[in-house]
C-alpha cells in the first residue's frame, strides 16, 4: 500500500470549490479602513471550511494554513517595504549613526526577530492550553493566522508612514 504525504491527503480532502478564489484577497481589495482590513482576516479559511464534508481537525487546519501562507507573503512584502522606509529614514542621521547613534534599520530587524519569536511562543502556548483536544493544532494555526495578518497590516501601514 502506498502512503500519501499529509499535505496531499489534506488537499485531496478539499472540494475543488474550496480551493478556488481567495476571499481574503477579494475582501482586502475592497477594504478602505484598518477595521475593514482586519475584518478580512479568516475569510478564505472560513470559505474553505464551509466546503468541508468532514471537518476533521487536520482538514480545518489545512484551510487555515492556506490563508496563513497568503498572509505570510503579504508580511514579507510589508517587511521589505518597511526596511526600505527605515533605510530612507536613517539617511538624515548618517552623521549621528557614524558617531554611534542607533539605526532604525537595526531596530526594525531586532523588532522583526523578536516578533517572530514571540508569535511562535504565543501560538505554542495557545495550542498547549488545549493539549488534550484533537483541535489543538487548529488553535495554534488560527493563532498564527491572526498574529501574522495583524503584523502584516501593521507593517504595511508603518511602511507608508501611517
Amino acid at each position: 500500500m502506498r502512503v500519501l504525504p499529509l499535505p496531499l491527503l489534506i488537499a485531496l480532502g478539499f472540494p475543488a470549490a474550496a480551493l478556488a478564489g481567495n476571499q481574503t484577497a477579494d475582501c482586502m481589495a475592497q477594504a478602505t479602513t484598518p477595521a475593514e482590513q482586519l475584518a478580512c482576516v479568516g475569510k478564505s479559511s472560513e470559505a474553505c471550511r464551509s466546503h468541508l464534508v468532514d471537518a476533521q481537525p487536520a482538514l480545518v487546519a489545512g484551510c487555515i494554513t492556506d490563508e496563513v501562507g497568503w498572509w505570510r507573503h503579504r508580511l514579507m512584502d510589508a517587511e521589505a517595504a518597511m526596511q526600505a522606509r527605515a533605510e530612507k529614514l536613517d539617511v538624515p542621521y548618517t552623521k549621528q549613526i557614524a558617531e554611534g547613534a542607533p539605526r532604525l534599520t537595526d531596530d526594525f530587524e531586532a523588532m522583526r526577530k523578536a516578533w517572530a519569536s514571540w508569535a511562535e511562543k504565543r501560538c505554542t502556548f495557545e495550542a498547549m492550553a488545549h493539549r488534550n483536544s484533537p483541535r489543538r493544532m487548529v488553535y495554534a494555526i488560527d493563532c498564527h493566522l491572526h498574529l501574522t495578518a495583524e503584523q502584516a497590516l501593521y507593517l504595511e501601514a508603518a511602511a507608508k508612514g501611517k
